[in-house]
């Protein structure tokens, strides 16, 4: 009877380890790290996030590590320096190639990761560079941005005309026509390169038209080739070929059918800018009409002698003086009865055809001029500082000579000037005409502005401010920019209209501001704009936020910015001025604290809304007396709750759980568990749920278990390592079906000594 009872007694045994295994079985799916931690080793990995061509760097070192928390961790940057961070930030400060090191350790062991010549700073710079413009005419100012990536000591520039500069950021003139090749050199303490732009920048000159014809006279039909020889860059080009039909082609073709002298004319177009020559094409020997008056500018009843220049022996001539009058000789006189500007015409024929010269306001009877000019501005120049102005003469009644004042102090006597504005400022120009007859003047005040009216301009939200404060700048310029580049004063910049920066140094300032668009570059520093002082940022954390009456919560300070004074205020009517007060809640309620902590330069103030709960309903705590250990293993829970608890509900996140007060319980399998404790009385309930392994320390009732041995993970396993990001539990030392019969044998023991 006896072994019957133990056979039963056995297999009742097996029936209960069975189903505790299965639910622990599942639950060891969850790998994610649990209050109570069963067995998981470290696995140490790393990287980094710095710039490689800056000095000092700052490098930003990221934990990847696997296995059970908590961990410590004992970097070597590989320069004598070294942290317990997880996540530490560090600067190298000396040029070089280093070698970081990370070991981690848990309960169960320890891991190292080594990263051989992973971090190299003291790096050339890499040159770069943008112009604005790139194209225009002669004298072009042109505005270089210097792009660099890394820390740079010096700049050279070569501009392709035989100029250089060492200025960061320079603005050159080129004051000829060409193509032009630029070269960027920078130099640091590791050595210099350069960038070359070829043919980057276009100069272009006045334009004049000219072209060539090929060839210029012959028999009909006369096949012509016409070549642009223009300078100065047209982009448009508009021709007459005095027959009747145009061609907007570059370096057109045409064939002339009848004979006669044809007035070929070019005219070529850049921007606002055009200028026309006029060739003739003699097609079957016609006459080719020209004439010479003299004198130009006469009195009333003054004869002008007019004398015959035509080539092609005309036989015939018929003049029209421009005032009715009419005459067939070759070279006649004219006297004109009236005063006035008269426009003069000569048709010269032979057996062959006719031709006609027209040359309009040619005889200047007794009329003065009259003034009148414009300014013509291409519009890359609109706010160039220099600017480049073409003025162009429209005076009437035929004036004979000219005197411009720009209003800078310069002057000129030319028809049509062309005229470079070297400063800043808004300039009245004049304009005096004369000719036998009198003189006129004509002034425009404030015609010509240079620079100005597209202003840099911006703000910040905030001017005083403390260390490690985030301040926000608004672009304000008038100019309608596309690009921005920040100087914020502290070594750093920042791009785009509105950038937010962090000032981590107390000082005070300069902020710069370098804005473009498609014309120009223009910039505005605001002097000793940011201050940044040491500001009390107020900040707290407390042991304990609910509990049963009275309640001792003692609070710790831990506000930034090197306060001096402290005042609390907690929620209930008490206060306090100490750093880390405890305060003793009396009464049933919801409390809001509040910190103040202030020095001589300001203060800072939070608040944590309904922080402190007191209640007559229990409160949940409890411990465990280990958390770290090798399956099987035995945890024994203890209840530390408040205010009276009745009743015990525990969920020990493998599947299983209890009501008992202080458990006992055994995790059959590798993994990391959650615990959930539920306690309950006549006033209400209250759950606690702990995650992540509070303690490192592993207890046995006899020997420690023995830490698990780690290979050192060098550079050369990086890419194995690269693939494990996510926690994986361990494999269990011992199979289920091993450890199942190692139970078994352990209770039979106990059944064979209690019959003993």
């Amino acid at each position: 009877m006896m072994r019957s009872n133990q056979f039963f007694l056995y297999a009742g045994l097996v029936f209960l380890l069975a189903a505790l295994v299965m639910p622990c079985a599942a639950a060891s799916s969850n790998v994610q790290s649990g209050y109570i931690t069963v067995g998981i080793a470290p696995v140490a990995q790393f990287d980094a996030h710095y710039a490689f061509t800056t000095l000092p760097a700052t490098v930003r070192f990221v934990d990847n590590s696997l296995g059970s928390t908590p961990m410590t961790y004992a970097w070597d940057f590989g320069d004598g320096k070294t942290s317990n961070e997880q996540n530490p930030t560090h600067v190298y400060s000396q040029r070089g190639t280093y070698t970081v090191t990370l070991t981690v350790k848990n309960a169960y062991g320890s891991s190292t990761a080594v990263k051989r010549d992973f971090i190299t700073v003291g790096m050339v710079a890499k040159p770069d560079f943008t112009a604005s413009p790139t194209t225009g005419s002669d004298p072009l100012p042109v505005k270089f941005t210097d792009m660099t990536s890394g820390s740079v000591d010096s700049w050279q520039w070569d501009f392709g005309d035989g100029k250089r500069s060492t200025e960061q950021n320079p603005t050159h003139t080129y004051w000829v026509p060409g193509v032009y090749t630029v070269i960027l050199t920078v130099s640091n303490e590791y050595g210099q390169a350069d960038v070359t732009k070829i043919q980057y920048i276009t100069v272009v000159g006045d334009l004049v038209a000219k072209f060539n014809a090929d060839p210029a006279s012959g028999k009909a039909p006369l096949a012509v080739k016409f070549e642009d020889r223009s300078t100065g860059g047209p982009t448009a080009w508009t021709w007459d070929f005095g027959d009747g039909t145009t061609s907007d082609v570059q370096n057109p073709a045409h064939t002339f059918t009848a004979p006669g002298s044809y007035d070929v004319k070019l005219t070529v177009i850049r921007d606002d800018v055009t200028d026309s020559v006029t060739q003739v094409i003699d097609v079957g020997g016609v006459p080719h009409a020209d004439f010479l008056g003299s004198p130009l500018e006469v009195g009333v009843n003054a004869p002008v002698t007019f004398k015959d220049r035509t080539t092609n022996s005309p036989t015939t001539w018929r003049w029209n003086f421009g005032d009715a009058a009419e005459s067939t000789v070759q070279n006649p006189t004219h006297s004109y009865q009236v005063k006035g500007v008269y426009t003069v015409s000569l048709t010269a024929m032979n057996e062959n055809g006719r031709d006609s010269e027209v040359k309009q306001a040619y005889i200047n009877v007794g009329m003065g001029p009259k003034a009148e000019f414009r300014p013509v501005i291409v519009p890359y120049q609109t706010y160039s500082v220099p600017k480049v102005v073409t003025f162009v003469d429209e005076s009437l009644y035929a004036p004979t000579s000219w005197s411009w004042d720009f209003g800078d102090g310069t002057t000129s006597n030319e028809k049509n000037p062309r005229h470079v504005y070297m400063n800043e400022g808004t300039y009245t120009v004049s304009l005096t005409v004369k000719n036998t007859f009198g003189e006129d003047t004509m002034v425009k005040t404030g015609l010509i502005t240079v620079g100005g009216g597209a202003d840099v301009d911006f703000t910040a939200d905030r001017t005083t401010v403390g260390a490690g404060t985030v301040v926000t700048f608004s672009d304000l310029s008038t100019m309608s920019p596309n690009q921005w580049v920040w100087d914020f004063g502290d070594g750093m910049t920042g791009f785009g209209a509105n950038p937010q920066h962090i000032y981590r140094e107390v000082g005070v300032y300069d902020v710069t501001l370098t804005a473009s668009n498609l014309y120009q570059t223009n910039s505005r520093t605001k002097n000793l704009y940011i201050t940044v002082i040491n500001l009390p940022r107020a900040d707290f954390t407390a042991d304990m936020t609910r509990g049963g009456v009275p309640m001792d919560v003692h609070f710790t300070d831990k506000s930034t910015g090197a306060p001096t004074t402290w005042k609390w205020d907690f929620g209930d009517g008490s206060s306090s001025t100490e750093q880390n007060p405890t305060h003793t809640y009396t009464s049933l309620g919801t409390y809001t604290v509040t910190l103040t902590a202030s020095n001589n330069n300001g203060s800072d103030t939070t608040s944590k809304v309904g922080l402190i709960t007191t209640t007559l309903g229990p409160v949940a705590e409890f411990k465990a007396d280990r958390q770290v250990g090798k399956a099987p293993f035995i945890v024994a829970f203890t209840d530390l709750s408040k205010g009276d608890p009745t009743s015990w509900a525990w969920d020990f996140g493998d599947g299983t759980t209890s009501s008992a007060q202080n458990p006992t319980h055994i995790y059959m399998k590798e993994g990391y568990y959650d615990v959930r404790l539920t306690v309950t009385n006549q006033y209400g309930s209250d759950s606690i749920f702990k995650t992540g392994t509070a303690s490192p320390a592993v207890t046995s009732e006899k020997t420690p278990a023995s830490p698990t041995a780690v290979p050192v993970i060098t550079a050369a396993a990086e890419e194995t390592n690269a693939a494990t990001k996510a926690p994986t539990p361990t494999k269990a030392p011992l199979s289920l079906a091993v450890t199942m019969a190692a139970a078994l044998i352990g209770l039979a023991a106990v059944v064979v000594a209690n019959r003993k």
